[in-house]
């Protein structure tokens, strides 16, 4: 997910992107945050590079957040714009710039992270998701939530944010999942996100949240090297990133 921070003043930008990291850690998300101090140089970036989120302080020198606001909507119609201000007489103007939301300077954190939150129900567009069969429902669940899913019979129990429990043969699932990386079969059964996963040793694989599971004997070496490249590869993205 990349993320802008428009805002002429330098600590708020500081602040911003220090609040949306801690954000994306609770919520296993990959973030990058490009800062700008200025709608100008924002609007030149975006000639060349797309975001999924844009905060936009209104009050800036030269050009302020609504004048850049309107000058990006005919960039990128698309994406979610949410108004940073220190005051509130500027929301109707921020209407036709078609904002998600307005969050009033100092941030509340409570009222961040029920905007992000709110915005995480239609960013499922973008980001890979399973759909699980629950009776007559289907439950679109993230792939960054999906913690584990083990076989039971002819169900699968699926652990994300809940618990869920359907009808649906584990190898289907195991193939939906085979191209991601985050996804590994560690025994008969048993499948597991990377990223939950706190250690695998002594032939077993112990998650986060402190359950754990049987690795497969003969493949306890692989497995272990699959958990080492990932994490790797990880540190790897991150870095390149700075």
């Amino acid at each position: 997910m990349r993320i802008a921070i428009i805002d002429d003043d330098k600590a708020s930008r500081i602040t911003l992107k220090h609040m949306l990291q801690a954000w994306a850690d609770r919520n296993l998300l990959e973030i990058i945050c490009d800062c700008f101090s200025d709608g100008n140089s924002f609007l030149s970036a975006l000639l060349h590079q797309q975001y999924d989120i844009v905060f936009m302080d209104i009050y800036m020198e030269e050009k302020d957040g609504i004048q850049t606001a309107r000058e990006m909507r005919r960039i990128t119609p698309d994406c979610c714009l949410i108004f940073l201000t220190s005051s509130e007489e500027h929301t109707m103007q921020a209407f036709p710039c078609h904002a998600f939301d307005y969050l009033l300077k100092p941030l509340e954190e409570k009222r961040f992270v029920q905007t992000l939150t709110d915005f995480l129900h239609i960013f499922p567009e973008k980001q890979p998701y399973i759909d699980l069969p629950l009776g007559k429902q289907v439950v679109p669940v993230l792939y960054s939530h999906l913690e584990y899913v083990s076989a039971d019979s002819n169900y699968c129990i699926i652990q994300a944010q809940e618990q869920y429990r359907c009808r649906m043969p584990f190898h289907k699932i195991e193939t939906l999942l085979a191209d991601d990386e985050r996804f590994c079969t560690i025994n008969r059964g048993i499948l597991v996100n990377l990223d939950y996963v706190d250690s695998m040793e002594d032939y077993t694989c112990r998650m986060k949240s402190g359950i754990s599971f049987p690795m497969n004997t003969k493949k306890k070496a692989d497995l272990k090297q699959t958990l080492i490249t990932y994490r790797f590869n990880i540190r790897r993205k991150r870095l390149s990133r700075r």
